[in-house]
């Protein structure tokens, strides 16, 4: 008995691990790490929110402390939806998982029960990491005079845990039906654009907040109509009713029935998909993949063999960042992840209301938000390759790049080939959707030569100094330099969308602000190009993944 209470402790511990532990880092004491500031991100916000609030809550109005109360409700369910996203493929047990684990003398069931107790464990504490504090401390400024503390802690408690909960169950009910319908060729594309779409919604929720508490009168009065289709709103409506009983706005009753039952439509739709999608997944991993034998060559790939991938190295590192994006499943996650906040962003930038003379309100374009999509996707784009590139493969195999590789600063450059490439096809799309929307023959000329001079300056900017090959440096926890990255995201990402509106509807009616943007670009390259050497050299700054560390022994072949 006591054997199989500690084989089974160590199961639940490692599938636990697993969730922060994967393929794509190396450092073993890094897990502990990534969970301690994993928990405490998710907690913060909230936290500070409750401070905020502090020296406003004296005489606060109804509506006011209403929207007070969205946002707790709001932060849950989309923290919880993020959680449930960024491990997507790690809801089930992978390939190696299976491989490994199936072969040893277990009981039946009895991977299944470890690894369900170890994702409860998982999305449990992130449900209580997000909420926590707040249930604490929001309580004792929102309770209403002659009222009960520990029954506001209620409420409060029962509105953001079933809000935190229908996010997770529907995103693990969405992962389990897609795996148990889907082939898996499919089933890796088309669970990247979910990520990305699931990513945008929960982004747009949040941004959308001030919309939302400005109208929540509207919203909560009728229960009906758009209110039935933000699903934040109906956790809200419980939050109302559980407080005000009677006296809370007329549609709460509605929207706190429509959010009960949703929630336990996700929690056994979960609960019934899961072992069905594990049984997939086990058949899978058994049966393995059909591999092509073979390596196909396109039109495209014999162009750029022909034009910028000239060395052998150069071809070899821009077909292994390819191959390393399409197999490994951690990545696309972080793409998605991106793509989602610059989808999200993008659309808050583009669309906006506008009053019909017959039909009132409606959804339109702004002419400013669409000048400001293509700089702010490119930021995101360019910003979320260089974040995957940062993230190691596997530290054990990387001594065969300084073996077949043995200078790769000079063929670096092909990690900037391959994200100029992505930067090219993002500008071609967002081109055909100008055009579709009525743009003229100008606009979208100064759109093209602003995206392509734009993602060579970004290029220049993320990459400058960096001489390694994408995948085969260690990620080394708290070596990375907070005023940079804060001064990159809060100041260089505002100011480059900001002064991209303002310098594209100066070129669209003056011609030379388009030869001083040509010029300006050149120049820009070539200091950035300047940099870079210096950089690469050590001469200027210098980059904690750059350190050079012991290489294999290549007796004396490589000097």
């Amino acid at each position: 008995m006591r054997e199989d209470m500690v084989r089974t402790r160590t199961l639940r511990e490692h599938f636990f691990r697993r969730f922060f532990d994967s393929d794509t880092l190396s450092l073993e004491a890094e897990t502990q790490t990534t969970v301690i500031r994993a928990l405490s991100t998710c907690a913060v916000p909230g936290l500070m929110v409750v401070f905020w609030l502090m020296p406003h809550n004296v005489n606060r109005p109804f509506w006011a402390v209403a929207a007070d109360r969205y946002f707790f409700v709001l932060y849950s369910f989309v923290a919880m939806g993020m959680v449930a996203t960024f491990e997507w493929e790690m809801l089930f047990p992978d390939r190696a998982d299976f491989l490994i684990l199936l072969p040893l003398p277990l009981r039946r069931g009895e991977l299944f029960v470890a690894k369900g107790r170890a994702l409860l464990i998982f999305l449990g504490l992130f449900l209580c990491a997000a909420n926590l504090f707040a249930t604490i401390t929001f309580p004792a400024l929102s309770t209403p005079k002659g009222g009960i503390y520990l029954y506001t802690v209620w409420a409060h408690f029962v509105a953001v845990a079933m809000a935190g909960s229908f996010a997770a169950m529907s995103m693990l009910a969405v992962a389990g039906i897609s795996m148990c319908l889907l082939p898996l060729r499919w089933f890796r594309l088309i669970s990247s654009v979910i990520q990305s779409l699931s990513i945008t919604v929960l982004l747009l929720l949040m941004l959308l907040f001030p919309l939302a508490s400005s109208h929540l009168p509207m919203l909560l009065e009728s229960g009906a109509g758009v209110s039935r289709w933000i699903p934040p709103i109906w956790f809200l409506g419980l939050y109302e009713q559980l407080m005000l009983g009677g006296y809370a706005p007329a549609g709460c009753a509605t929207l706190a029935s429509i959010g009960m039952w949703a929630t336990a439509t996700a929690v056994i739709v979960a609960v019934a998909i899961y072992p069905m999608a594990w049984a997939r997944q086990k058949k899978r991993a058994l049966e393995g993949t059909l591999q092509t034998t073979g390596q196909r060559r396109s039109w495209m790939a014999a162009l750029l063999h022909r034009t910028l991938l000239k060395r052998a190295q150069q071809r070899a590192i821009f077909h292994f960042i390819g191959q390393t994006m399409a197999r490994n499943a951690r990545y696309q996650i972080y793409l998605a992840i991106y793509a989602g906040v610059g989808l999200a962003m993008a659309l808050c930038s583009v669309v906006t209301l506008k009053a019909g003379a017959r039909s009132g309100a409606g959804l339109g374009l702004s002419n400013l938000g669409l000048h400001a999509a293509l700089p702010l996707l490119l930021f995101w784009m360019v910003s979320g390759l260089r974040a995957a590139f940062a993230f190691p493969v596997d530290m054990r195999a990387r001594w065969i790049f300084p073996i077949s590789l043995p200078y790769p600063g000079s063929d670096a450059k092909a990690a900037k080939t391959w994200v100029l490439l992505c930067c090219g096809a993002l500008t071609c799309t967002m081109l055909a959707l100008l055009t579709a929307a009525g743009w003229g023959v100008r606009e979208l000329a100064v759109q093209a030569i602003w995206g392509f001079g734009l993602s060579l300056l970004l290029v220049d900017l993320f990459f400058v100094g960096r001489t390694q090959i994408p995948f085969t440096r260690p990620r080394m926890p708290g070596r990375a330099s907070l005023p940079i990255v804060f001064s990159l995201y809060a100041v260089v990402f505002p100011a480059l969308v900001l002064s991209s509106m303002q310098v594209e509807r100066s070129a669209e009616t003056r011609i030379r602000v388009v030869l001083w943007i040509v010029a300006g670009i050149a120049t820009a390259h070539v200091l950035l190009m300047g940099v870079d050497k210096l950089a690469q050299r050590g001469i200027i700054g210098g980059f904690p993944e750059d350190e050079e560390d012991d290489g294999p022994q290549t007796l004396g072949l490589f000097q």
